[in-house]
């Protein structure tokens, strides 16, 4: 009798804790992921809209394209006076120009949905596949947030909502602004059970709710038959808004196997060789997928380097019974690169870049991925990358979709 009562005081408690960390008065929509978003369109209305029209503008509570997740948190002083059971929410998938690249969701009734979240909802889960080297941590953006702390841990964190850090702490990082996703600068490289979480902080420094929900992170070494090797490419993302934690944005997804991901955004053909042996080693892979050289290229790197650091990886390959499979580098577009991300790109790059591709196309493996996925003028159409540079998902797959003919065509 007195568990029982122990347990419906700890129940309660527990209840009460959650409660008195939620944000009051806001409300958390969720959709499904659409394929290659940049941002989404959200229309919320006073009329269940079935047809892929939006509503007549009198019918329309409140709309924005400033959507950059499958998911957003509103303030319910937006719906003020309404009855949220007869408000409806739609979405659709726009692309950089906000140009519609699918149709709306069916309308969901509002009051279904998340009504004053106490806590982040990750949207990074790694629940299918070995988990990338380089983890990263994606949340839906809450409400009135003006910076987020992710924490890592190697236990079970002891308070695992509440707003404390926890003592089973290895690594954190605080981002000082708005956003959804926090790219771990550090690999993930010892064997074992890790956990990631994230907090909310106003713009006076208190905390928002409390610590999301702890998401398994589960490293295994030793003996790999797969793996992926390369920089943004092959680390993930695309489709400008989209991070590396979606799986789609993987080429290995595609893959007949499962494979162990070992690439890193931002990297050089160079920094890939100065890495090979602490970060690839570790796990032993027989077959090792090595796409590089893309970032040395349009920063003005010449040919000559980015052959000479993709010949050392290969030699590195051989001598530790790695066979590495090379894939030749896309294409890339400069004026979308430019536009995306303000960076220019040296006027030689296609001559350097198909320089690159013809010593690729030397070695005794490779997957010539580069003729799927370049137009008449030599570039990268912007339906496979919409920044010019990271394949979207219809990009990915067509990569992942070479390097499955060529592990068929032998017998892999």
């Amino acid at each position: 009798m007195q568990l029982k009562k122990i347990t419906v005081i700890m129940t309660i408690f527990t209840f009460l804790t959650i409660f008195a960390h939620a944000q009051a008065g806001k409300i958390e929509c969720l959709w499904p992921n659409a394929e290659d978003a940049v941002m989404y369109e959200l229309e919320i209305a006073t009329i269940a809209v079935n047809e892929d029209v939006r509503a007549m503008p009198k019918q329309v509570v409140y709309t924005t394209t400033s959507v950059f997740t499958a998911g957003i948190q509103l303030p319910l002083s937006l719906f003020e006076g309404q009855d949220l059971k007869k408000l409806y929410l739609r979405t659709r998938p726009l692309d950089l120009d906000k140009n519609p690249i699918g149709p709306f969701t069916k309308p969901k009734v509002l009051s279904k949905m998340s009504l004053n979240p106490s806590k982040p909802t990750p949207t990074s889960l790694y629940t299918d596949g070995p988990l990338p080297l380089y983890p990263v941590y994606s949340w839906i953006p809450v409400e009135g947030a003006a910076k987020y702390e992710v924490e890592v841990t190697d236990q079970w964190p002891e308070s695992p909502n509440g707003t404390e850090p926890s003592k089973h702490r290895i690594r954190s990082y605080s981002i000082q602004q708005p956003g959804f996703d926090c790219y771990d600068p550090e690999p993930l490289i010892d064997e074992g059970i890790y956990y990631w979480r994230v907090l909310a902080y106003d713009k006076d420094n208190q905390p928002i709710g409390l610590y999301s929900d702890p998401v398994l992170l589960q490293v295994k070494t030793g003996s790999y038959e797969w793996a992926t090797f390369g920089d943004s490419i092959t680390h993930g993302g695309g489709a400008i808004s989209n991070p590396p934690s979606d799986a789609r944005f993987d080429y290995s997804s595609y893959l007949p196997y499962k494979a162990k991901n070992l690439g890193k955004s931002g990297d050089t053909a160079e920094t890939l060789e100065e890495r090979f042996d602490q970060e690839v080693l570790p796990f032993k892979p027989k077959y090792l997928l090595i796409m590089g050289g893309s970032n040395s290229i349009r920063g003005g790197i010449s040919a000559d380097d980015v052959i000479e650091s993709l010949a050392a990886i290969n030699k590195k390959c051989q001598n530790n019974n790695i066979k590495p499979i090379f894939l030749t580098l896309p294409p890339i577009n400069p004026e979308r690169i430019q536009r995306v991300f303000n960076e220019a790109t040296v006027s030689n790059w296609k001559t350097e870049l198909a320089k690159v591709n013809a010593f690729i196309k030397m070695q005794p493996a490779y997957v010539d991925v580069y003729p799927s996925l370049v137009d008449e003028q030599g570039l990268l159409p912007v339906k496979y990358a919409q920044d010019g540079l990271h394949l979207d998902i219809s990009g990915k797959r067509i990569i992942g979709h070479k390097v499955s003919d060529y592990i068929k065509e032998h017998s892999l």
